[in-house]
């Protein structure tokens, strides 16, 4: 017997197909054995298309290699900690520095609003010029 179910609902339309065809027949089976089971309906977490698309090849890398502040350029994931401060928020450590908050738990609207953030900060602000984003969605 499956213990676990997941599902990804996009629509109301393709949600209740899923629901019919999936998320019924799996309670059916389920419920017929007893015990008690929980069911959790969460907004689904960046994905790993956004996340390919930000970090592999994509909007960080470009900014790596393009952005030039006080004459040095600086990694990705030293970008990536100054926008998670600029535009998501700084977590206070115990000896009174700030890192910055995780975009992991972002969920999906979120995290593209993030990655808007930062790509009009790049382009607007450090004279960064993006190319073949699409390919990496």
């Amino acid at each position: 017997m499956q213990e676990k179910l997941t599902l990804e609902l996009h629509n109301r339309q393709q949600a209740w197909q899923v629901i019919k065809t999936q998320l019924y027949p799996f309670l059916a089976a389920v419920l017929q054995g007893g015990g008690r089971w929980v069911l959790t309906v969460d907004r689904r977490k960046l994905t790993k298309a956004q996340n390919r698309r930000y970090w592999g090849n994509g909007v960080l890398k470009q900014i790596a290699e393009q952005a030039v502040v006080n004459g040095k350029l600086y990694s990705a994931e030293t970008w990536h900690e100054q926008f998670k401060r600029q535009f998501i928020g700084v977590i206070e450590l115990p000896n009174g520095q700030v890192v910055g908050q995780s975009s992991s738990k972002l969920t999906t609207a979120e995290f593209c609003d993030f990655c808007d953030k930062v790509e009009a900060y790049a382009a607007s602000e450090l004279g960064v010029t993006f190319y073949d984003l699409m390919r990496h969605e």
